[in-house]
């Protein structure tokens, strides 16, 4: 038996309070009153007197639970023996199925060494296949099938565009492993990607698993540059690409004294347009440097949303990375109806409005006459005045439903008994925890003389206030879309809103409030889920539809696992979307020798040799790591005692109780 915490033994010197208490504890007998003393004949009072242990059974009681206490806190453990903890177990074969296993021979390397575990193991011991990137796959188990239908099965296996994780994949072997009544040993096959290594390294440690052994796939130096690209056009004529190039490098045999390799390869890149090269750059990239590339004054072709195609002409290790069609985007100010419902609508509050949303051409002013359902159905922004002492209209409430956003501000004036301010309330209270970030406007010297009062929902939200209380802009909650509630005439006289500089930005914040909830993105990164509003369909590169009927009928979210062009269709037209791959998985940079040892020593057994891993891993990590595994009971082999130490504890003390009370009860009738 071992002790992993053997300091709190040292609480053993408190078993002598418990004697010391029932040694000298008051035992002089109570006086009892007596007649007369003449009768007696006189003795001579002892020079001493013998002190007796009194309550024998709860003294022992509270030794015991000292014992047991100072035990259990010194955690004791006895290993088990080796025939038990080794004589059946459970094999976990992962292999890795992220986009860098595509890199040159390091697949069928991965499928040889699978292979070459299962032809090698126990006939008693059971076994699973699964495949992990950013998520852990089961793909077999000789519970349900053959060891050969396994073997087949790795065939048909091929690795993803996504990326991996070995933190969040450790944590979800750690899932499966949980599910077993034997030892659990875990076949990492991968390339040992630097770039999959958690942030938390904590996070690779996996207490349910007994033994780890990674094996890596790397049979040969190996350099692959990564090409981003992205198309801007300001004047909807020329065109601008910016090209980024990111070198990495898998070298078989480390350099000496940990140095990168300085040498530096030429790379070619062509921007291609309907088959046709319209412009070529030629550079040299270092191993772990990045390079930029403009190709600017690019004419823009006349078709309607034009694909340029950026590649790279010379091969290396990762081929998936080396050509991207990007997508133009287009320098466009945002489209705003300013919808005139009400007669008595101030033709300041139009000039003060289309003034500040077409600053620095962020947005594109319409007017309208009439409801929201003569706004055009690929705008989904309008501003208008309404009635504010009357409910918000229906029509209004329903166009905002459909994912679009609307501005209303008030166009009644308000008959006061009171007159104005002179001096105006200036803002007071301002949410600064809203996306819009009001708190970092500038509100000096802005005043409002002449705010009405309105009725709040109980839901909604008060964005903006006056130092006298007065709601100025709120946010009220709809099933979708976004409405705000400015409580202004927005025409100078019933506030200096208009007229200051805080207007123009407060309008631009606004703009990029509503776009960011209804504008889809250009560019998303493979694996992440893309949020779509309703009535949407997504089509992927091959043009084939992956919503269902009943899915696009409603918003919702949907991840995407191949690269390429998507084009969303819905009622504001088609939208070219691009999938790009993670510049982080086509890092081909391996992980450490010693951050390597460090992992698996984790998972070595007692009794293995320690020598090499224990100069990889700090001692006391390994033994906080031990402790955590002994603590949570994860360990095969080995028994942690607690498990019996703290229900005998629990029962010390309850019999320890019921005595002591017993001895009080005893006292107090003085019997």
């Amino acid at each position: 038996m071992s002790l992993l915490f053997p300091a709190y033994l040292a609480g053993l010197l408190a078993l002598g309070l418990p004697w010391l208490l029932h040694r000298f504890s008051d035992q002089q007998a109570d006086e009892q009153r007596f007649p007369s003393s003449r009768f007696l004949e006189p003795t001579t009072p002892p020079v001493s007197r013998t002190r007796q242990l009194k309550y024998r059974v709860l003294l022992a009681l509270r030794i015991l639970s000292l014992l047991l206490l100072c035990f259990l806190f010194a955690q004791p453990w006895i290993a088990r023996q080796s025939g038990q903890a080794m004589a059946s177990r459970h094999h976990i074969v992962a292999i890795d199925q992220s986009l860098s296993m595509r890199a040159e021979a390091r697949w069928e390397t991965a499928v040889q060494q699978v292979r070459s575990v299962l032809d090698e193991l126990p006939a008693n011991d059971s076994v699973e296949l699964v495949g992990f990137d950013t998520k852990v796959r089961r793909l077999g188990s000789n519970r349900d099938e053959s060891v050969t239908s396994i073997r087949q099965s790795l065939a048909n296996l091929q690795p993803g565009y996504l990326a991996s994780d070995y933190g969040l994949s450790m944590q979800a072997l750690n899932s499966l492993a949980t599910e077993q009544d034997m030892p659990v040993k875990v076949w990492m096959i991968t390339d040992i990607q630097q770039s999959a290594l958690p942030v938390q390294l904590n996070a690779l440690y996996a207490p349910q698993i007994s033994e780890l052994e990674v094996q890596s796939v790397i049979t040969q130096d190996q350099r692959n540059v990564h090409l981003s690209a992205t198309a801007l056009s300001s004047d909807g004529a020329n065109v601008q690409i910016n090209v980024q190039l990111m070198s990495s490098e898998t070298q078989l045999s480390k350099p000496v004294n940990g140095a990168k390799s300085e040498l530096a390869e030429p790379v070619t890149v062509q921007v291609i347009f309907d088959d046709q090269v319209l412009a070529e750059q030629r550079t040299v990239v270092s191993a772990g440097a990045l390079e930029t590339l403009v190709f600017d004054r690019l004419v823009l072709p006349a078709s309607s949303n034009p694909v340029f195609t950026v590649s790279i002409i010379e091969p290396d290790s990762l081929p998936e990375d080396n050509s991207v069609d990007v997508v133009v985007k287009m320098a466009r100010p945002m489209p705003v109806v300013l919808l005139q419902s009400e007669a008595d609508v101030s033709d300041n509050a139009s000039v003060f409005l289309s003034t500040a949303l077409e600053t620095d051409s962020l947005a594109e002013v319409q007017g309208i006459s009439g409801n929201a359902e003569n706004v055009p159905a690929d705008t989904r922004t309008i501003i208008t005045a309404r009635n504010l002492a009357a409910p918000i209209a229906v029509e209004l409430l329903q166009y905002v439903d459909t994912d679009a956003n609307a501005l209303v501000f008030r166009s009644d004036v308000p008959m006061q008994a009171e007159e104005a301010s002179v001096q105006g309330s200036e803002i007071g209270l301002v949410d600064e925890a809203h996306p819009l970030s009001l708190g970092q406007l500038s509100w000096y010297g802005t005043r409002f003389f002449d705010v009405p009062n309105i009725t709040l929902g109980e839901q909604d939200r008060v964005l903006l206030q006056t130092r006298d209380s007065q709601p100025i802009l709120i946010e009220r909650p709809t099933a979708r879309g976004r409405l705000l509630i400015l409580n202004d005439r927005l025409d100078g006289v019933g506030s200096n809103l208009p007229l200051q500089p805080v207007f123009v930005a407060l309008m631009q914040s606004i703009l990029n409030y509503f776009d960011a909830s209804t504008a889809l993105p250009d560019q998303i990164t493979i694996g992440n889920r893309l949020a779509l509003p309703a009535q949407v369909q997504v089509l992927d590169p091959d043009d084939e539809p992956l919503l269902t009927l009943e899915a696009s009928a409603h918003s919702g979210a949907i991840e995407l696992t191949q690269p390429g062009l998507y084009k969303i269709i819905g009622a504001r037209g088609e939208h070219a979307l691009q999938v790009v791959l993670d510049a982080r998985e086509t890092d081909l940079t391996t992980v450490n020798d010693s951050a390597l040892e460090a992992w698996q020593a984790r998972y070595l057994e007692a009794g293995d040799d320690l020598s090499v891993a224990d100069t990889a891993l700090n001692s006391s990590s390994r033994q906080a790591a031990d402790k955590l595994l002994l603590a949570q009971g994860g360990d095969a082999s080995r028994w942690a005692a607690w498990q019996i130490l703290l229900p005998l504890l629990v029962l010390a003390l309850m019999l320890e109780s019921g005595f002591a009370n017993r001895r009080l009860d005893v006292r107090r009738d003085g019997s």
